[in-house]
């Protein structure tokens, strides 16, 4: 079993993938207390199962919800002593769409954060986080992709042809400037 945790904006999504399947999807939207449901609903979701690996969301996105799924996800890890691998939120869009073009984008209250994407889904160059008005500026020029389906049985095989991270060396990727950096 493997167990695949996103938090980097408002919902929670924790889902048991086995053999090519999805055996168990727990979705809670716009969850505004991640830390005090997270737990339950991996504790519901596993109900004792063997976990061979875990794939975590690890940004960019929401500061607190990228940091906790990260915490989470490194702790179960280290102490079930099973290999983790992350993934970031913006490839997740990438894989889920066939558009040639890969600009994927998504919004917050204040912005949107921002990632292209070549055709084997690598990252060109960095992530960004535009402001509103940034935002609106690049896509006179550029077509960002914004409404996707997720695809997490597709999302989750890539995740596990990705290399392990030592648990340690897992850290969230933040690109949005807080107000102490600006």
């Amino acid at each position: 079993m493997h167990l695949f945790i996103d938090t980097h904006l408002n919902d929670i999504v924790i889902i048991l993938y086995k053999d090519g399947k999805i055996i168990k999807k727990e979705i809670i939207k716009e969850e505004k207390e991640h830390s005090r449901v997270i737990m339950p609903i991996i504790k519901k979701i596993l109900n004792k199962e063997e976990l061979e690996s875990i794939i975590v969301v690890n940004g960019p996105g929401s500061f607190t919800g990228v940091r906790l799924g990260v915490t989470v996800a490194k702790t179960l890890a280290y102490t079930l002593e099973v290999p983790i691998r992350t993934i970031t939120s913006l490839e997740c869009m990438a894989l889920s769409t066939d558009e040639e073009e890969k600009i994927m984008g998504f919004s917050d209250k204040n912005g949107y954060y921002i990632g292209i994407f070549d055709n084997d889904y690598n990252l060109i160059g960095n992530y960004a986080y535009l402001s509103k008005a940034e935002y609106a500026s690049y896509t006179e020029d550029y077509k960002v992709i914004t409404d996707v389906q997720l695809d997490y049985l597709k999302i989750i095989e890539y995740a596990l042809e990705k290399e392990e991270v030592n648990p340690h060396k897992v850290n969230p990727i933040y690109v949005k400037k807080i107000d102490v950096e600006k």
